[in-house]
């Protein structure tokens, strides 16, 4: 007879905060290592020559990889732990930056940054957002609130940083260091400790209880049931959660064109390329206090989740739409500041939203798929941008398409 294990609630407190903490420093040091990529863009489209579209697939492929191999990250957890997929995504990410120190093609770039690095980011993101809605419910909110913040402040630290190192190691000799940075995601993976719910024991013991009930012959289970099983392609099938997604496909095909182009567009009228760097860290300051903040306030109950996200995702939309307005670098902060802001409103509760739609047992799958919407979306917007950019002379299409990606993404949800 089996050993029963018996399944606890989310504890809401606890350990819960050691995880918080591992979360906040996945984001800081990796995801936000991602999303500051963008520093890099302009050093690359100068060494190797190519045009702002070419230049851009770096970024895209390695955020839209980070996003889409999301569902691999999800199986393995289900198979394995998420603390051992974390700890693993952090040695994938620093050898993808390690072999990058050779490149000597643009292509080669695409492969080693792009897909190695961007695939162990996805081993370690999506099993630490996980992790967090295993081990909350009623503060769920509130605890992702603190871990996406890390976000914001590795946005405000990284930038600066990337170019310190450009600046006195070349881009080869920041990239090597970037991947030792990559490293600590073991550190903060070792913190994830297994917690086994209530709502995972339910189908075990039922089929536990059927195997001691009925003597039943050895069954062959096909390879492709077994990969359904394991990838849970049947939230795929379930409405408010494809809606969901669809809501977050066009939202990130925004947010995408910002966080690749938003640097280059600075210096196309005339600001010097740290202060343009800079104002990837202004979104970062803005966010530190925002997301927490509204984190908490949405697990006050006044108003429901969803409806923050359309408010957050709305707002920056219009700060999209500004930036093409903003002649001087007073305007762009000004439009950086409010786009953090309103980024900290529906970022701390889109896990949440995600844990609502497919269930706390199932959110590591429910968040692989989600960011497979986003991962394509990451994919398509940079190039798509830089392509407008190429046709136009400047960004002002670029953001202007930007924002009406985001507006698109909050009408599917009324």
């Amino acid at each position: 007879m089996p050993h029963a294990r018996l399944g606890v609630k989310p504890p809401d407190g606890g350990w819960g905060w050691v995880v918080v903490a591992g979360a906040f420093f996945v984001h800081a040091g990796l995801l936000a290592t991602a999303l500051s990529f963008g520093v890099f863009y302009a050093e690359f489209r100068e060494v190797f020559q190519e045009s702002a579209g070419i230049t851009s697939f770096i970024s895209s492929i390695l955020v839209g990889t980070m996003l889409m191999c999301s569902p691999f990250a999800g199986a393995l957890s289900n198979l394995t732990s998420c603390r051992t997929a974390i700890i693993a995504g952090g040695v994938i990410s620093a050898i993808g930056l390690v072999v990058s120190y050779f490149a000597q093609t643009m292509i080669h770039l695409f492969f080693s940054v792009g897909i190695l690095t961007g695939f162990g980011l996805s081993l370690t993101y999506t099993p630490s957002l996980a992790m967090i809605g295993r081990y909350f419910d009623r503060r769920h909110g509130t605890a992702n609130g603190i871990a996406v913040c890390g976000t914001g402040v590795g946005q405000f630290a990284l930038p600066p940083l990337f170019q310190f190192l450009i600046d006195e190691f070349g881009w080869r000799g920041a990239l090597l260091i970037v991947g030792g940075l990559m490293l600590n995601g073991c550190v903060c993976g070792a913190l994830m400790k297994p917690i086994y719910l209530t709502e995972d024991g339910t189908k075990v013991d039922s089929e536990a209880q059927s195997s001691e009930d009925q003597e039943l012959p050895m069954v062959h289970v096909p390879f492709h049931q077994k990969a359904c099983e394991s990838f849970d392609v049947s939230l795929l099938k379930h409405r408010p959660f494809l809606v969901f997604s669809v809501s977050l496909f066009g939202m990130v095909l925004g947010v995408s064109v910002l966080f690749v182009h938003l640097v280059a567009h600075a210096q196309n009228l005339g600001v010097e390329k740290t202060s343009a760097v800079f104002l990837l860290s202004i979104i970062g300051v803005s966010e530190i206090f925002s997301r927490p903040l509204n984190g908490w306030l949405s697990d006050r109950g006044k108003i429901d989740k969803v409806y923050y996200y359309m408010i957050g995702v709305t707002g920056m939309a219009v700060a999209n739409l500004a930036i093409p307005f903003a002649s001087n670098y007073t305007g762009l902060v000004v439009c950086m500041v409010l786009y953090g802001f309103f980024s900290g409103m529906a970022n701390p509760v889109l896990a949440v939203l995600v844990c609502r739609y497919s269930g706390a047992s199932r959110i590591s799958s429910g968040l692989g798929w989600a960011f497979v919407f986003q991962g394509v979306a990451f994919l398509l917007g940079p190039p798509v941008a830089g392509w407008l950019y190429d046709a136009t002379g400047n960004y002002d299409m670029s953001f202007f398409s930007a924002a009406i990606f985001m507006f698109v993404s909050v009408l599917v949800l009324l």
